[in-house]
């Protein structure tokens, strides 16, 4: 017995020694460190919470809902951002907003590019403007939420009219503190992202075209393998930005609709200063935001400008662009009618009215809409909004307004959602 006691014991001994062996991962002082970055990181990521329930909007469980969800959209964009795409040695390409990272009144039309940089290295910029009604590309000395909103500023920027392109549309542009022939931008020591604007009306036209970016004062070394210091700045910056960024859009939203507006009025078109924060020195925008009932309608009228490319959106009240593929949700210059005395109706409404410049509000009771006007000869004046009964629409139409059925409306969405399919083919 007293054998058998001490081979049990033994094997006892040989099992816990087999598991230190194979199983225990004893950590130095360095991994420890890692592992309270990723604690600490995880607690922040407990504490975004706050900055959804605390919005001035959300009064429901269906707005929380989609507010929890826009919260962990930016999570998960930001992440991405900051683990793989804020490298100014070794850029890449970030479509930024995108499909998922729905920001501050995302375009539809827009097909955004975006690549980190450093004021004292040269990029090379190659892209196709063919299929763009217009492409803006906009240098900025930080990013909102990541960088004191005082110390954002728009460093240069240029519009695919003054950049020399050849037959076929493709341009070469170099990014450099130091000036060099053909297209170029100049880098200031502050320099810190690229934001390409790449503006198309027409849904169906989806070839993008080649578009590359090299840093070439590092093209052909390889990139450093990450370091735990590296790993815990990313992991704070993307919770970090998604805080503020979160808490930025609230503060925007008491400022410009609870403060300057009231519902369903629409501000007159503002011409952007390129020292707003993160802004498109090309353009001007009408801002509102609509409160409706089911059977109410928001009529909004502008009169048609000589521009570019012109477009109106609605958002839901986290500011995030409504479902566009499954949703009449947008229109632009091309697709929306103008009436015969040269202006353009528009229709906001939770129900279809059946006509063609119908807004819709993807169920949405409240939210906010967004309207551009992209390099004009001069920016519109004029704009006026309508909270009117939805039976009563006709009254308020000229007689001639395009209609649409069921039918048309069930075939317009499918080929949105064709053309949005096509469009992140490739990823968003």
């Amino acid at each position: 017995m007293r054998v058998l006691g001490f081979g049990l014991v033994a094997l006892i001994a040989i099992g816990l020694a087999l598991y230190v062996a194979v199983f225990r991962n004893p950590q130095t002082e360095e991994q420890a460190a890692m592992n309270a970055a990723w604690d600490r990181f995880a607690e922040d990521v407990a504490e975004l919470g706050d900055a959804i329930e605390g919005a001035p909007f959300n009064r429901d469980e269906r707005t929380a809902a989609a507010g929890y969800r826009h919260i962990a959209r930016f999570l998960s964009t930001f992440l991405a951002e900051f683990t793989d795409f804020r490298d100014p040695d070794y850029p890449q390409f970030a479509r930024f907003p995108n499909s998922v990272a729905r920001i501050g009144w995302d375009n539809p039309d827009n097909l955004y590019l975006a690549f980190p940089v450093r004021g004292d290295h040269v990029y090379r910029l190659r892209g196709n403007l063919s299929n763009f009604d217009l492409v803006t590309i906009n240098l900025y000395s930080g990013m909102l939420g990541h960088t004191p909103v005082s110390d954002i500023r728009t460093i240069a920027s240029i519009a695919s009219d003054s950049l020399d392109a050849d037959g076929n549309g493709d341009f070469v542009l170099t990014l450099s503190a130091e000036a060099v022939a053909g297209n170029w931008l100049k880098l200031a020591p502050d320099a810190y992202i690229v934001v390409i604007r790449r503006l198309v009306a027409d849904w169906e036209r989806t070839d993008e075209g080649l578009w590359e970016v090299l840093n070439l004062t590092t093209l052909g070394e390889g990139a450093p393998r990450p370091t735990p210091e590296s790993v815990a700045r990313q992991l704070d910056d993307a919770v970090s930005q998604a805080r503020a960024l979160r808490d930025l859009l609230n503060l925007a939203h008491r400022l410009t609709f609870q403060l300057a507006l009231s519902p369903n009025e629409v501000s007159e078109p503002a011409e952007t200063d390129p020292n707003i924060p993160m802004a498109d020195a090309f353009q001007a925008a009408s801002r509102g935001y609509f409160q409706l009932n089911e059977d109410e309608a928001l009529l909004v009228e502008a009169p048609v400008a000589d521009c570019r490319y012109t477009n109106i959106q609605l958002a839901n009240p986290w500011m995030e662009s409504l479902d566009y593929a499954s949703h009449q949700a947008s229109l632009n210059h091309r697709t929306a009618h103008v009436d015969a005395d040269g202006r353009v109706r528009y229709v906001v409404s939770i129900r279809d009215p059946g006509v063609r410049n119908w807004l819709d509000t993807a169920g949405w009771a409240e939210g906010s809409l967004c309207a551009r006007w992209t390099r004009c000869a001069e920016y519109p004046t004029g704009i006026t909004a309508r909270l009117i009964k939805l039976d009563e629409l006709d009254r308020h139409l000229p007689a001639d307004t395009p209609r649409v059925d069921p039918a048309q409306r069930k075939r317009i969405i499918a080929a949105r959602q064709a053309a949005i399919s096509r469009r992140y083919a490739g990823g968003s």
